[in-house]
């Protein structure tokens, strides 16, 4: 009985929070043209995910219900999808109760049976912030949330046959920390990867250093050094990596920046595409700088489309049900 009470007065204070929130999307000017549920596939669809990052999870009020509202949405798929990617400061200080918030949001959703966390600079900001104490909330919160059982920061896995690679900070930095071992073991899976003739996608919190207009989009005075803001010391040697191979789409967070295409900043886009691979910030879905580029909105994120010859990268306002085609960029597959 209490329970159904509680759910009767959450429906209106979440109908509440849902206009706000889509009241400040339209604010900052994107709502999006094209609104309702994620369609049904587009024919020849091999793999469709959705990936946010920056859900900085607190006890505070609200905060759950704002990344509810996102997972309901994904939850309406017409076709489920194959993955979701929460791709680091899932928690705001990597607390046990912060963890505990987020669990209970993501399972009260049916959204997809392939959930995938990546560990940010801030959740390992918990208790004595050891990366023992650390891990151990990661690895344990994530198997509540995925089923997934973790030995490291770092994993693979697969979205509907595409390889899926997990890197991730084995201490408590703002930029990351990454042993040898974790090298050696990405250019292990890379290799691997690299033979299934797909598409591979890398997951890691932390952007490649000097990227979308980083050091400058990190700190917005121009004073900071080289490699601020992005994974650290270890992003050459992982950038070395990526580019031995075709088809690679690097997929970071941590800038706290929005959605920007060619032309539309002065330093910071969102998509970035070399020759043979991707990379791609996604937005800060709780609360976006707006000082650090783009055009943003809370709630706001991918939903990524694999095909035969071509990576559909889709920006989508989770909160508002909103599709941004402005944002929208294709890379073809060699």
């Amino acid at each position: 009985m209490l329970e159904t009470i509680v759910s009767l007065l959450f429906k209106p204070i979440r109908a509440g929070l849902a206009l706000i929130m889509a009241f400040l999307s339209v604010f900052g000017g994107i709502a999006g043209i094209e609104q309702g549920k994620i369609a049904h596939k587009n024919d020849g669809c091999l793999a469709s995910f959705a990936v946010i990052s920056d859900t900085h999870l607190t006890t505070a009020n609200g905060r759950r219900e704002v990344l509810e509202i996102g997972f309901e949405d994904m939850s309406k798929a017409k076709d489920r999808l194959d993955a979701l990617v929460v791709n680091g400061d899932i928690t705001d200080g990597g607390e046990p109760e912060q963890w505990e918030s987020f669990v209970k949001a993501i399972l009260r959703y049916d959204i997809t049976d392939n959930k995938i966390m990546v560990i940010g600079n801030h959740d390992t900001w918990g208790g004595d912030e050891s990366y023992e104490y650390t891990f151990g909330n990661f690895a344990k919160y994530s198997k509540e949330a995925t089923g997934r059982e973790l030995d490291h920061v770092y994993f693979s896995t697969e979205i509907n046959g595409c390889p899926a690679i997990v890197l991730g900070s084995e201490g408590n930095h703002v930029s990351a920390t990454v042993s040898d071992e974790q090298i050696e073991w990405f250019a292990s899976e890379m290799e691997a990867a690299s033979q299934t003739g797909k598409p591979i996608f890398v997951f890691f919190h932390q952007p490649v250093n000097d990227t979308h207009g980083l050091p400058y989009t990190w700190e917005m005075d121009g004073e900071v050094g080289p490699g601020t803001g992005g994974i650290g010391d270890a992003s050459d040697r992982i950038l070395e990596i990526i580019q031995k191979y075709d088809n690679v789409f690097y997929i970071s967070g941590h800038i706290h920046a929005g959605f920007s295409g060619e032309g539309d900043s002065k330093y910071y886009v969102s998509v970035e595409k070399y020759d043979g691979y991707t990379l791609i910030n996604t937005p800060c879905y709780m609360y976006p700088d707006v000082q650090r580029g783009g055009n943003m909105a809370n709630g706001t994120g991918y939903v990524i489309e694999v095909y035969e010859n071509e990576v559909l990268i889709r920006a989508r306002n989770f909160i508002t049900g909103s599709w941004l085609p402005k944002y929208d960029v294709t890379v073809p597959l060699s």
